[in-house]
């Protein structure tokens, strides 16, 4: 009688080790099944971004990144100089290697699937969608011109997939590019947008225009700045003033401020503090007081011909909204993208 007793013991030991091997096994298919590598491009007005990530479509989780690369590419600079509003083809076509290039690397990672999407240079160039197009023939990835307010929640989302919001507080997503400037805020079920077209390439030209009477067609750099400091940050104050709506200049004292898009997250928080994740207002003042005599040969950047420009229109709405420190992701539209459709 105890002989069988033992021997029951061991066949339902045995049951209970393969059953719970089976359940660890299933565990980890369904982990596995539920993983994916997605990837996404943001075609910007001064940028080209590739963006591979690891993300659990289960969970709604991004994982990892896996592959992350920028191109700059000075499109807006480009339909600023053109006569007849319009991009011009042998811009993309001297470039198209290079972005072949990096879809290919994104390809090598065994991404399931590539999205793209195209900004503010695209929606405001009379042959923005037919090269928008093009690019999605050559590249053979959806490419979609998505509009300035899909603009703005992609960017929010891009701040999203790395920063959590806190309660206490409103959260604005501040996204500045080559052709336009976002806000994004999310308050209490309501969503708040400003659109504006005061940004990089923009304001640049509009310091060459209206403080140094050159023709930005003619001309591409307002460097050096110099003693006309003080009338360009008027310009992006009297920009913000006028042009801001209410929400945000009210909450703008008392909110958290995450920074997205090239300007702010790279040329702006580089030149103030490279490898920090945040810069304030009296930090920014400074630094532009310290590189506004700077010629473009003496500034190390892709970007010369816009960075100290860049310095005077952020500090200016800075001071015009009295926003005291803003947090800088590095982010793209593409991880917008991607973290976006996980949750939708």
């Amino acid at each position: 009688m105890g002989c069988r007793k033992t021997s029951g013991k061991r066949i339902m030991n045995k049951l209970i080790l393969i059953l719970s091997g089976l359940l660890f096994f299933a565990q980890g298919v369904k982990a596995e099944s539920c993983e994916e590598k997605q990837g996404a491009v943001d075609f910007g007005s001064g940028t080209t971004k590739a963006f591979v990530a690891v993300v659990d479509i289960c969970r709604k989780e991004m994982l990892s990144v896996v592959y992350e690369e920028r191109l700059p590419l000075p499109l807006n600079e480009a339909l600023e100089k053109s006569d007849n509003k319009e991009l011009p083809p042998s811009v993309l076509e001297k470039a198209l290697p290079q972005i072949q290039a990096m879809i290919e690397k994104m390809r090598e990672q065994r991404v399931q699937k590539i999205s793209g999407v195209a900004t503010s240079v695209f929606r405001v160039a009379k042959n923005g969608s037919q090269m928008a197009r093009d690019l999605s023939q050559k590249l053979q990835i959806p490419v979609q011109v998505i509009s300035q307010e899909r603009e703005a929640e992609l960017g929010f989302w891009s701040a999203l997939a790395q920063k959590k919001q806190e309660p206490q507080k409103p959260l604005i997503v501040w996204d500045i590019g080559g052709g336009s400037m976002q806000m994004y805020s999310q308050q209490n079920g309501k969503v708040h947008i400003y659109q504006g077209d005061m940004a990089s390439v923009t304001y640049k030209n509009k310091i060459l225009e209206v403080l140094q009477f050159k023709d930005p067609k003619k001309f591409s750099s307002p460097n050096p700045i110099g003693r006309q400091r003080e009338a360009a940050l008027q310009l992006a104050k009297n920009h913000a003033y006028l042009n801001v709506p209410a929400y945000f200049k009210k909450e703008a004292p008392r909110a958290r401020w995450i920074g997205v898009g090239g300007v702010l997250s790279m040329s702006v928080q580089r030149q103030v503090h490279k490898g920090a994740t945040e810069f304030t207002q009296s930090e920014l003042d400074q630094v532009l007081q310290n590189r506004v005599h700077l010629k473009d040969a003496d500034i190390d950047s892709d970007y010369r011909i816009s960075d100290i420009s860049n310095l005077a229109l952020v500090l200016g709405y800075m001071q015009a909204l009295k926003i005291e420190k803003v947090e800088t992701v590095q982010a793209s539209l593409g991880q917008g993208l991607l973290f976006y459709n996980l949750h939708h």
